[in-house]
């Protein structure tokens, strides 16, 4: 597993070094090759679609971490990845409000890139990586109905 690790691109940095962000990158990366394993074709990586303006007229974004199939149906992921559960559990981060941004930009994706008629859901891939133990990686499938 060491080795996989490092060949996905995960480094041995100290908590210092390591930031949310590379946190959730590397957490990203190790997920997508969780859900391959698992038989999924991955279409997208971060995907950032327009979901709509500000008042001023900016244009306001929403992301999806992984879009991928499973067999007929397109499968939205979104990754939370911690380095502890000492307070709560990554998934515990996808609250109704994040659940309505993610619906939002799965509709927005649907209908500018389609499929738009296939089955579709909404996956949470969980991951602890704690230093210098091996990842806990939990897929919840069809973790929320818009």
């Amino acid at each position: 597993m060491k080795t996989l690790l490092k060949r996905l691109g995960f480094s041995e940095a100290t908590p210092s070094e390591t930031s949310r962000q590379s946190l959730g990158q590397q957490g990203e990366r190790l997920a997508a090759h969780f859900l391959t394993r698992c038989g999924m074709q991955i279409v997208a990586y971060n995907v950032r679609v327009p979901v709509g303006r500000t008042r001023t007229g900016a244009r306001v974004y929403g992301e999806l971490d992984i879009v991928a199939f499973d067999g007929p149906t397109l499968v939205f992921v979104e990754v939370k990845t911690r380095t502890t559960t000492d307070f709560t559990t990554p998934e515990s981060a996808i609250t109704p409000r994040k659940q309505a941004r993610l619906a939002r930009a799965a509709r927005r994706y649907r209908t500018l890139i389609g499929p738009f008629d296939a089955p579709y859901r909404f996956d949470v891939v969980s991951i602890v990586a704690a230093p210098g133990a091996q990842p806990t990686i939990r897929l919840f499938r069809d973790f929320f109905r818009p």
